[in-house]
């Protein structure tokens, strides 16, 4: 008899704590949205929505359930009675062109016949100097009619200048973009994964490898930005799991 209510109680258990979430994962025009990705913050379980924006995760009442998807805003849901939910993600205001694969002067010759065109003002640079290169500042003016030597050209490229310009550049971009991650992101995502905060800059530094994060640092997409952070977590904590 002991036994018998044994095995009742634990069936009964595991019924309760044992569920599945269920739903859909839509846009605010009730769009389905597929390969969102779907996160039990409670138990680490992650899953990724079908391509008609179905999912189904192990979940009890109380676990949080985070959604994240590129370019629209994340959304959590707490686990209540009801295990079939529908969930709505927000499009996010893209504040760059989201980045394209072409030859860089192409691209700003139609940017700028574009803002020409259509009469708007450029838009506010930053007041840095443009760094001398070999072929457009002294090989062609060198080639052109008439042919002009440029000195400070020649100088700042055979010194070096030109160089570290772009280093410092390249440095002030990338420190700009971390504490635009920093400030954005939402830390206890990545705390709850197993990333303590005062490892965060480690994490950030380690994840750059990742050309995905860096494209996403310099578009400021913030759904694509923690979905490439995301998929580093595994590879970050094995490497310092192995020191």
């Amino acid at each position: 008899m002991k036994k018998f209510l044994f095995l009742y109680f634990l069936l009964i258990s595991i019924s309760i704590y044992s569920q599945t979430l269920s739903g859909i994962v839509v846009t605010d025009d009730s769009a389905r949205l597929p390969k969102t990705l779907v996160v039990n913050m409670s138990s680490d379980q992650k899953v990724w929505s079908n391509e008609l924006g179905e999912f189904s995760i192990n979940a009890k009442p109380g676990d949080e359930i985070r959604f994240v998807k590129e370019n629209y805003e994340r959304e959590k849901v707490i686990v209540s009675n009801n295990l079939n939910i529908t969930v709505r993600l927000s499009k996010i205001p893209m504040e760059i062109e989201e980045v394209k694969i072409e030859n860089k002067r192409v691209a700003e010759a139609k940017k700028e016949e574009l803002r020409k065109s259509i009469g708007l003002p450029k838009g506010p640079e930053k007041p840095r100097e443009k760094p001398a290169e070999a072929v457009n500042d002294i090989l062609m003016p060198l080639i052109g009619i008439p042919p002009t030597i440029k000195i400070q050209a020649i100088y700042d490229v055979l010194s070096g200048k030109s160089r570290r310009l772009k280093r410092l550049y390249k440095y002030e971009d990338l420190q700009e973009g971390l504490a635009w991650i920093r400030n954005n992101v939402d830390l206890e995502y990545f705390s709850d994964a197993g990333i303590a905060p005062e490892r965060f800059n480690d994490f950030l530094i380690f994840s750059l490898r990742d050309e995905k994060v860096l494209m996403y640092m310099k578009a400021k997409n913030l759904g694509g930005i923690t979905i490439s952070l995301d998929n580093n977590i595994k590879d970050y904590l094995e490497r310092i799991a192995q020191k």
